[in-house]
């Protein structure tokens, strides 16, 4: 399936929507042995831009991400789109006082962070004055009956029409929705515009499948991901190890 019909400069919603409406019950993401149908994905979607809209995230605040490879750097980036905001993928692989100083310069007012940096976020939360709220991503390893609070998040917040009008901004293609860093350390900000050309970019896809491994904190991972599922393919996130040295 492709989605050659989508141009560059359109806004990133519609790549969603697009594949939503071609095979809703198809496998859209996978990690691990998670798998979820564009129709799941979109639900997810929604949820999540419900849920910014209640934590009174408005249209130009940021949010954050910190967490390895996860559904939960793809669904902040979607419902960043969807409210006005923008999604703040932080390289979870720096020292803990460059992270701190990202958050910070960055004003993010919402952060979903994976459960296993839960401590290096405590030692730095104090510093973070404009953080209103956190949400942790997954299950603390050896205890099987602790909850997910992202899960639970996403489940509290409504879906029906009337929520989601309410949640949505009608953005414009050049409006901020992705900040990123480079390898190099450089950081890019992109609009829905320059996101989707970095998209429209990758190669041609091969097969039903494709594996993401590269962070999805750098614009290669995103790009790949978003590519992915552009092309109606079967997107699988990889956890990605730091690179001794980086």
């Amino acid at each position: 399936m492709s989605m050659s019909s989508a141009t560059p400069s359109g806004l990133l919603g519609e790549l969603l929507k697009h594949q939503l409406g071609r095979a809703p019950l198809g496998t859209a993401l996978q990690y691990g042995s998670h798998k979820l149908t564009w129709r799941k994905l979109d639900s997810r979607v929604r949820r999540a831009a419900t849920g910014l809209r209640a934590a009174m995230v408005r249209p130009g605040d940021r949010i954050g991400v910190l967490s390895p490879n996860h559904p939960a750097c793809i669904e902040a980036l979607f419902a960043a789109a969807l409210t006005g905001t923008t999604a703040v993928l932080v390289n979870w692989w720096l020292p803990e006082e460059e992270i701190a100083e990202i958050l910070r310069v960055r004003q993010v007012k919402v952060l979903f962070v994976a459960v296993e940096l839960n401590e290096m976020l405590e030692r730095i939360r104090p510093q973070l004055d404009d953080l209103d709220s956190v949400v942790m991503i997954g299950r603390p390893k050896g205890e099987p009956y602790a909850t997910d609070d992202y899960e639970l998040w996403l489940e509290l917040h409504e879906t029906g029409e009337g929520m989601y009008e309410a949640a949505q901004f009608h953005p414009h293609v050049d409006d901020p929705i992705l900040q990123v860093e480079e390898a190099d350390g450089e950081h890019l900000a992109l609009s829905h515009r320059t996101l989707q050309l970095a998209v429209a970019a990758e190669p041609p896809a091969v097969g039903e499948s494709k594996v993401v491994s590269e962070p999805l904190f750098r614009i290669a991972g995103m790009a790949a991901a978003l590519h992915g599922l552009r092309e109606g393919l079967r997107t699988i996130l990889e956890h990605s190890e730091p690179i001794e040295g980086i």
